[in-house]
């Protein structure tokens, strides 16, 4: 009788394991749709938001640039003068500025991917029910 019982809790552990992974693969799978999702609402947000702040800062040079050349007499010096400033501000970040944004981007995407109380949270309640249920089967 003993080896029976010994062959049940075997044969129980062993259900046990292929639901706890067949869950975490189900886990897994959502949390990286979750995921996919927000980074692709998040791209599909950057792009709207920056070609409009294209847009906006094209008029914008635009207008600086005529504002500046007429000021000066002779419209292609605005239009040099705005040239200028942008290829200073270029230069700004390719020099500087990159490892600013690598950090911010980084840092952003790490919360994003790397929620570990997400992941403990919902490994903890897979592991509450099977307990749950592995002493509903004992009782």
């Amino acid at each position: 009788m003993g080896v029976n019982h010994l062959s049940d809790h075997i044969n129980e552990l062993n259900e046990n394991i292929k639901n706890y992974i067949e869950s975490q693969i189900a886990y897994y799978k959502l949390d990286i749709f979750k995921k996919m999702s927000r980074t692709s609402a998040m791209l599909v947000k950057l792009l709207v938001v920056g070609g409009i702040g294209l847009l906006f800062l094209s008029f914008f040079s635009v207008a600086v640039a005529i504002l500046i050349g007429e000021s000066m007499g002779a419209l292609s010096l605005g239009y040099f003068i705005v040239a200028a400033f942008y290829a200073l501000v270029v230069l700004y970040f390719l020099t500087l500025g990159k490892n600013l944004f690598d950090k911010l981007i980084l840092k952003k995407l790490s919360k994003e991917f790397f929620n570990d109380d997400n992941l403990k949270q919902t490994v903890d309640q897979a592991l509450e029910k099977e307990l749950s249920q592995t002493n509903e089967k004992e009782l």
